[in-house]
């Protein structure tokens, strides 16, 4: 099929779209609201087939399309897209083209927290023995450009956000998962039960097994849905199958025999939410046939995801760690509660709608010192000061945060960036925002022995 296709958006997702339908002889449209020179040369190197209009669009683009590509950044109910469905346009997403046209065996993997640890664990796990895996989703690369390297006996491990889940109607995994659910991108999918049913629709459309978290509440209760045989993680799983930890080992449980994979001591990652994320690739590997002896290899040679509890140094005793991607309050949460030294916090971000008490309790049981900016820097002070923390700074922007870092920072303790918010205020995305970071620690550091 070909004809006008109108992609929205010139990010990465969007990028791929116009490079692909090309190819197949649609006649593109490619529209995006920005305009800069950055924007302008990434543009000028689409192919030649592909038109480009930047600095903004009117809805009513879409009439005459015969396919209408938005990227995740462009919400569902926007107007372009919702006059596209109302003539009948079909509206498909990057990574809804994906799941139409892929030919491997799909792992779709989603949740509030953990998608990229546990994901790019899980193309590890199930790689060790071999087996072609390809990556990607919301994580690295994008997918569709790549389908054509994909044979129908690869596995494609997907990383799935919400903005992604909400534009496809039936993700049909062979292994789906939901890791975790808290409050998250309540200012996209307008109320909590909304942003559930977009996750749960992976759960919906599994094929083989659904994995699911058992400690989670809200996602245990999804295991009804699945159509599939589902499997769990967590602690106290009360004999159900799946991945926990006993006496120290995490083990596997098929029909209530438990199986010894490797002891707890042995994950490579800080933090007691990264053995969940652990737990999760190890029920998700047995689902997909790895044996114990491959995931326990794969999890030991496992190195941290780029932003998410990342070592940037130890310098004179003080630990700097880079968890950029800690973009809500449960990540943050869980980075606070991963260290056994003081911690040096550096928060405040881009609010998502999410009010800063639950935070700054986590703030007030787990830091010795918080450092504030960006745009909710002025709210996490006056929750922090209600809840009586005293050692408390608000200042100009992250460069400023990280020289007050260094600064309070003495020896045993951690510098943690976990902001709890995303990043659009100052940067263009969480990992510009973790660069920035650990590039400015680095130049701090060399420039102190100097």
């Amino acid at each position: 099929m070909s004809g006008r296709a109108v992609v929205f958006g010139l990010g990465r997702s969007g990028l791929a779209c116009a490079r692909v339908l090309a190819a197949e002889g649609w006649e593109v449209l490619a529209v995006d609201s920005r305009d800069d020179a950055g924007l302008r040369d990434t543009a000028s190197r689409l192919p030649a087939e592909v038109h480009v209009e930047l600095g903004g669009y009117q809805a009513e683009v879409v009439r005459g399309a015969a396919l209408v590509c938005p990227s995740p950044g462009v919400s569902w109910s926007a107007p372009e897209l919702v006059l596209a469905r109302s003539l009948g346009i079909p509206v498909r997403s990057e990574i809804a083209l994906v799941f139409e046209r892929c030919r491997g065996r799909i792992v779709g993997i989603t949740g509030t927290n953990g998608k990229t640890t546990t994901t790019s664990l899980c193309a590890a796990v199930i790689g060790r023995d071999g087996r072609r895996v390809h990556l990607g989703g919301n994580i690295g690369e994008t997918m569709l450009d790549r389908l054509d390297t994909v044979g129908s006996g690869d596995w494609v491990v997907l990383e799935l956000s919400s903005f992604q889940l909400e534009s496809v109607e039936a993700p049909a995994c062979e292994i789906a998962a939901v890791l975790n659910i808290s409050h998250d991108h309540i200012d996209r999918h307008g109320s909590l039960a909304a942003y559930i049913a977009t996750k749960q629709r992976v759960v919906e459309h599994a094929t083989s097994c659904a994995v699911l978290g058992w400690d989670d509440p809200v996602t245990r209760a999804m295991a009804p849905a699945s159509p599939a045989p589902v499997r769990f993680f967590g602690a106290a799983m009360a004999g159900q199958d799946g991945a926990t930890v006993e006496g120290g080992d995490v083990v596997v449980v098929e029909a209530g025999a438990s199986q010894p994979v490797m002891k707890v001591a042995d994950i490579p990652l800080f933090g007691s939410h990264n053995v969940l994320n652990v737990l999760a690739a190890t029920a998700i590997g047995v689902a997909a046939g790895v044996g114990v002896t491959d995931i326990a290899a794969a999890v030991r040679d496992f190195t941290p995801v780029p932003h998410r509890l990342e070592t940037v140094l130890e310098d004179n005793g003080v630990l700097w760690i880079n968890d950029s991607k800690a973009t809500n309050v449960d990540a943050a949460t869980r980075a606070l509660e991963s260290f056994d030294r003081p911690i040096v916090w550096i928060g405040g971000g881009y609010s998502k709608g999410v009010p800063a008490g639950d935070l700054a309790g986590a703030v007030a049981r787990h830091a010795r010192v918080a450092i504030l900016n960006g745009d909710t820097a002025a709210e996490l002070d006056e929750a922090l000061a209600a809840l009586g923390f005293r050692d408390r700074v608000v200042v100009a922007d992250q460069a400023s945060a990280v020289r007050e870092a260094r600064r309070r920072a003495g020896a045993g303790d951690v510098v943690l960036l976990a902001p709890g918010y995303s990043s659009f205020d100052q940067f263009g995305n969480f990992e510009e925002r973790g660069a920035a970071f650990a590039t400015l620690v680095r130049r701090l550091v060399m420039e102190s022995g100097a």
